[in-house]
């Protein structure tokens, strides 16, 4: 299964492009509309679902048009939702693009499954970058890989300054995280991909839970 990575917009958000069935794909985090738009018409591919891992502005400011365009539909947090209408709350203020507000067609909390374009998803709650964060597990080659937003990066982690984030909150979420059993590859929302025994071994806000 591919997975493309596009770095995009001003903070170099990264949007993810998964083929599913029939070349319709899952769009995680569109950062902008132009750059996913030809992406997906130069590799043949049509926009299926959108998915929004947490409220920020900079991982959804593409969201509202594509949707609009392509009848995609926008699955996203349940905790954030008073994130997505609001420039403030989701730090669209410090972007340089006009606000485009989302209302998601689906609203997630943790620990569903959802299957889109023949994709299968399963949410695990992360909050404390901001109170909807999520890692969303897909199934891929018989295993497990994660999209995590900006709860864990590289030898890093999300900031907990913003609406609704919590200190408290990200170091449980980092806990669980750090003792979940096996290894899985990690595509975060900024950055390089990695993997979680690397995090474990080399991240120090990780290492503390070995």
């Amino acid at each position: 299964m591919q997975i493309y990575q596009l770095p995009l917009g001003a903070l170099q958000t990264n949007c993810y492009i998964i083929e599913g069935e029939n070349r319709r794909t899952v769009v995680i985090d569109p950062a902008s509309v132009t750059e996913v738009e030809m992406f997906l018409n130069s590799h043949g591919l049509i926009l299926g679902t959108i998915v929004i891992t947490h409220g920020h502005y900079d991982h959804f400011a593409g969201a509202a048009e594509l949707s609009r365009k392509s009848g995609a539909k926008i699955l996203a947090s349940a905790p954030d939702e008073e994130m997505y209408g609001s420039a403030q709350k989701s730090w669209a203020d410090f972007m340089p693009v006009e606000f485009q507000p989302i209302k998601p067609d689906i609203l997630y909390s943790g620990g569903e499954v959802f299957t889109a374009e023949g994709l299968s998803f399963r949410v695990m709650s992360a909050p404390g970058h901001t109170a909807g964060s999520c890692l969303l597990f897909m199934q891929n080659d018989g295993g497990e890989v994660i999209f995590g937003g900006d709860v864990l990066f590289l030898c890093g982690i999300g900031r907990t300054d913003g609406y609704s984030g919590n200190t408290r909150e990200m170091l449980d979420s980092l806990e669980r995280i750090a003792k979940l059993p096996g290894d899985y590859r990690i595509y975060p929302g900024h950055g390089s991909s990695t993997t979680l025994d690397y995090e474990r071994e080399n991240n120090p806000y990780l290492g503390r839970y070995k």
